[in-house]
């Protein structure tokens, strides 16, 4: 193991100064749970040493403002458990906001998307307006609540999943609706070194740099508080060349007006001899690109999921990440001057749904809902083996004896 730790000492800081109170979350689903499990998980979360959680409605992140009582409970619940609570309220595809088609996307070949155009000012006027700020009401006097999380909002592989549709990623996402056209004042190209190309991916970076400030700014009018965070974050694709030309994003432009941002990895580990050694060099990579992206002052949240992809939908308990796996991707971010370590997740369900039983797997606005389907033996909360070297881990991290 010395030559791992031979490596971390020289990853050079990229995030922010050591003195930052570190904190350190992981996802969970509600409807993964019965409700009347959710204190319990908190608290055992808070034991092993999680100053946080990102809480999570899976299949609709607009449910926080549905189910009203649940979203409370759900604070009070953490805050009993002395944990802080992020709320994901941002998911461009797995939310039940109402669908005008005035305000959804429409792909290249004229196809109305499931998603909604947040390049559209009307829609953001109104309706994405009146959603942040409902939810704003709801949180701001809460002692829990830690901030807000936008969750794939720049993600090419979310858009689509329900409505389908071909073509290039570029072709198929955004901004081909009439309100674009007008906006842009003149037909958009279809495809990268088309002319006008790099005149249609600036015009879509800086209406994804509006649409920052009009979010911050809609929740800052009813949450003034700085504590309570707002940042974005999104699979590290979305700080390639490819999602800049798909979707116009300039992750540096978009970060301005937020409090942090974050790009996540999914490590997949295997049995192979160089499988954690790869593990180890991604990570590395998504941080410098993150850290290129947004330049020197923004905070970086790191989330990388402890679940492995590999292993979700197989038969038994995971085998991986092992403890020491978890622990070298910790090591290599908080090397490198990460001071909020983000897991996925604590208890998650199967997020992969399709267009006819989305609604059946959706949470209702109210009474029961139906447990989103987890999956056995492959996050934290039911990996009993992690959780001691896990605990004395993350309290060690807290009292500053690593």
């Amino acid at each position: 193991m010395k030559r791992w730790f031979l490596l971390l000492s020289t990853i050079p800081a990229i995030a922010a100064p050591a003195q930052s109170p570190i904190r350190l979350s992981a996802w969970y689903w509600l409807n993964a749970a019965p409700r009347e499990e959710w204190e319990r998980d908190f608290r055992h979360m808070a034991d092993l040493g999680f100053t946080h959680t990102a809480l999570c409605w899976g299949f609709d992140s607009a449910a926080w403002v549905l189910r009203p009582d649940d979203t409370r409970e759900a604070l009070r619940g953490c805050r009993r458990a002395g944990l802080g609570a992020y709320l994901v309220m941002w998911h461009p595809e797995h939310n039940s906001l109402p669908r005008k088609p005035e305000f959804q996307q429409v792909d290249v070949a004229g196809q109305l998307r499931f998603s909604f155009n947040t390049f559209h000012r009307g829609w953001r006027a109104t309706q994405w307006k009146q959603y942040l700020q409902t939810l704003a009401r709801l949180c701001v006097k809460e002692p829990g609540f830690a901030g807000y999380i936008f969750d794939d909002s720049f993600m090419i592989g979310s858009v689509g999943q329900f409505s389908g549709g071909g073509g290039k990623p570029e072709q198929q996402f955004v901004s081909y609706g009439p309100d674009d056209r007008r906006r842009f004042g003149k037909e958009p190209p279809q495809r990268p070194g088309a002319p006008g190309w790099d005149d249609w991916v600036a015009a879509r970076a800086s209406w994804w740099e509006e649409w920052a400030r009009n979010t911050v700014r809609f929740i800052r009018e009813i949450d003034p508080h700085p504590e309570h965070e707002i940042y974005v974050e999104d699979g590290d694709w979305a700080l390639s060349q490819a999602a800049r030309d798909a979707t116009g994003i300039d992750y540096r432009r978009v970060s301005g007006p937020l409090d942090a941002v974050g790009a996540y990895s999914m490590p997949r580990w295997d049995d192979s001899p160089d499988s954690r050694r790869k593990a180890v060099e991604n990570t590395r990579r998504v941080l410098e690109t993150t850290r290129a992206a947004v330049g020197p002052g923004k905070r970086i949240i790191y989330t990388f999921w402890v679940a492995n992809i590999l292993e979700l939908r197989k038969p038994g308990p995971a085998t991986h990440p092992t403890w020491d796996e978890i622990r070298e991707i910790c090591e290599t971010a908080l090397g490198m001057g990460i001071r909020h370590l983000d897991m996925y997740g604590y208890r998650i369900g199967d997020y992969v749904a399709t267009a006819e039983d989305w609604p059946a797997r959706r949470p209702p606005s109210k009474g029961a809902y139906r447990l989103a389907d987890p999956y056995p033996g492959k996050h934290l909360w039911d990996r009993p083996a992690l959780h001691a070297p896990l605990r004395d881990y993350l309290h060690a991290l807290r009292e500053g004896r690593r």
